[in-house]
């Protein structure tokens, strides 16, 4: 840690130091919990599925988060170029090779994506789970890099836990820095409005489906969320 706070971004990095965070790298490797994304770990998410067949323009993606890349693979057998940052080196190389066996190209990246310098403008920006991980002063470098990368008109698209299932902490921002971390942290609908809204136009925010088939299951607790940059 700096010794001195100088500019915005040491403030940032002194918050960074004061707050919990999961191992990821233990995480894909021990398999302990028996989450959808880890049992059904090549299967896409259904709100990815349905906007990819809706929207043909897409050529062009990045993903935040990616885990082992099911989604990023996903992207790339429609034909899009994709980039999936993570920050679980295992997770990484577990993508890499589920990519070989799928037989398609996606460029994976360990890195912290949000401190990371992308130049790079997309028509389509995913986040499938990274986002109510993220410490609430990190969510202001998140958006302004979503804007900063996503070509006008392009979309992006989020999935988050969902306030009042039970599935993740339910805390204001302020109880965050005092809080014992659990699972990451739960959204209502008017807050998630209230964050992006003023940034993006809101396609739509509802909950995830299950029972559709080839898709990843049992994600009910979770937002699925659609943006549109104008």
């Amino acid at each position: 840690m700096k010794p001195y706070i100088n500019n915005y971004a040491d403030i940032l990095e002194l918050l960074d130091e004061k707050v919990e965070s999961i191992n990821w790298n233990s995480f894909y490797e021990e398999r302990k919990r028996p989450v959808p994304f880890i049992t059904q770990n090549t299967m896409p998410d259904e709100n990815l599925v349905a906007f990819l067949h809706s929207q043909t323009g897409i050529k062009s993606a990045i993903e935040f988060g990616c885990g082992e890349g099911r989604n990023a693979i996903y992207m790339a057998k429609q034909g899009i170029k994709v980039t999936a940052y993570d920050l679980s080196a295992v997770a990484i190389e577990n993508a890499k090779k589920i990519m070989t066996d799928a037989g398609v190209n996606v460029n994976f990246v360990c890195k912290d994506v949000i401190k990371s310098n992308i130049t790079d403008k997309v028509d389509f920006v995913y986040d499938s789970g990274m986002f109510h991980h993220l410490s609430p002063h990190r969510r202001i470098t998140y958006i302004e890099l979503v804007k900063k990368i996503l070509k006008s008109d392009g979309y992006f698209g989020l999935t988050c836990f969902s306030w009042g299932t039970n599935c993740a902490d339910e805390i204001t921002d302020w109880e965050y820095y005092n809080h014992k971390f659990n699972a990451g942290v739960a959204f209502t609908k008017e807050r998630l409005i209230e964050l992006f809204f003023p940034h993006f136009e809101i396609i739509e925010i509802r909950n995830y489906q299950n029972g559709v088939p080839n898709t990843i299951q049992g994600l009910e607790f979770m937002w699925v969320c659609l943006f549109k940059r104008t």
